[in-house]
Parts: C-alpha cells; sequence; structure tokens
C-alpha cells in the first residue's frame, strides 16, 4: 500500500509541474511587448491670410500670358554682282559711246539705257557732257528710263544746258525719277524760264 500511495504522488506533482510548466509559457506569450505607435502628423491648421489666398475670386480670371512676338529684322536687299556679259558689254559701249560717228554713239546711248550693269548711269552721265546736242538729248532720256536716283545732281546740272531741247529732255527725266530735289530743280527751272515751249527769238535748233 505504501507504494501505491507513493506512485500516486509522484504522479501528481509531475502533473504539477507540467502545469506549472505550461502557465509559465502562457504568461510568456501574453507578456509580449507592446508594438510601437505610428505618430500621426496633424496637419496644422491655415491661419486666415491662407485661407483668404486659397479662395480665389471666381470673378477673376488669370490673364492669359502674351505671346512674345519676334522681332523681324530686316534684310536689305543684296544687290547682284553684274555678269561676265555685262561687264563685257559695259567696256564695249563705253568705248562706242565716244565714237566720232553719231549714229554710233547714239546706238551706244540706247543700249546703256537697257544694260544691267550699274555702271551704265555713270556712262550716260559722262555723255550729258557732249558737244553734240543730240548725244546729250539722248543720255538724258535713257537715264530717265533707268530711274537711278544718281544721276539726279547731274540732270540738275543739265538744267542750264544751251539747248532747249536738252533742257527739256533733261527735266522730264527728273520726272520719271521723281523725288524732292528733282521737283525742286523742275520747279526753278520753270520760274527762271529755262524750259519754255517755244523757241526765243534768235536763237536756232540746238544752240
Amino acid at each position: 500500500m505504501s507504494e501505491g500511495v507513493t506512485l500516486s504522488k509522484t504522479s501528481k506533482t509531475s502533473k504539477k509541474g507540467t502545469t506549472s510548466k505550461k502557465k509559465s509559457t502562457s504568461v510568456k506569450k501574453s507578456v509580449a511587448k507592446p508594438k510601437p505607435k505610428k505618430k500621426t502628423v496633424k496637419a496644422k491648421a491655415k491661419t486666415p491670410a491662407k485661407k483668404a489666398a486659397a479662395k480665389k475670386d471666381p470673378s477673376k480670371k488669370a490673364a492669359p500670358a502674351k505671346p512674345k512676338l519676334k522681332k523681324s529684322v530686316k534684310k536689305k536687299p543684296s544687290q547682284k554682282t553684274p555678269s561676265k556679259k555685262d561687264r563685257e558689254m559695259l567696256s564695249e559701249l563705253e568705248v562706242e559711246i565716244k565714237s566720232e560717228d553719231e549714229q554710233v554713239c547714239l546706238g551706244a546711248i540706247e543700249r546703256l539705257g537697257i544694260l544691267k550693269h550699274p555702271d551704265a548711269t555713270r556712262a550716260l552721265i559722262i555723255a550729258l557732257a557732249d558737244q553734240r546736242y543730240m548725244v546729250r538729248i539722248h543720255a538724258a532720256a535713257q537715264l530717265g528710263e533707268r530711274k537711278d536716283k544718281k544721276a539726279v545732281d547731274a540732270l540738275v546740272a543739265a538744267l542750264k544746258d544751251d539747248s532747249l531741247f536738252v533742257r527739256q529732255t533733261v527735266a522730264g527725266a527728273l520726272e520719271s525719277i521723281g523725288g524732292t530735289k528733282a521737283k525742286k530743280a523742275i520747279s526753278n527751272a520753270e520760274n527762271d524760264d529755262l524750259l519754255l515751249d517755244e523757241l526765243p527769238e534768235g536763237r536756232r535748233l540746238g544752240e
């Protein structure tokens, strides 16, 4: 009987040991470290000034940005260089315009009037001082056809030519070219009776 009692006591103690172990583990599990709470950042309250700025007046619309205009740079017209053919033609006509044969000279003047070379004006201006009045008349007429303002000064001086027909042709050339200086010179010539419609008495054609 004593042995049975001892076995039962030991079994009880063993059961108590196991239960105590279970309790200790359960206690350990329950006493767990608390997780750190996430910090919630509270939004700051807007001040009255900021609130007023946030609320925009719907009646006032933002003005659209003005488009930037690009400045247009005017390009100067490029002067074309004369062709080789025009240069050769000019040199030939400059020789012919000095010819003693009046018909050759007049033919050269007509061709200079339509020549695209800019120096053709210079050659015609030289012809305004020729001794033959017919050469001067044709030279003045061709200068009017070219309408080159570089010839204005020479034509204004030719308004005092001895020949009435030269003066009248020169006045027509100045009217064709135009400009303040040309118009003023014509007006002065008219006031000085240099552009008469009839030949003065005692004057012959060409004098």
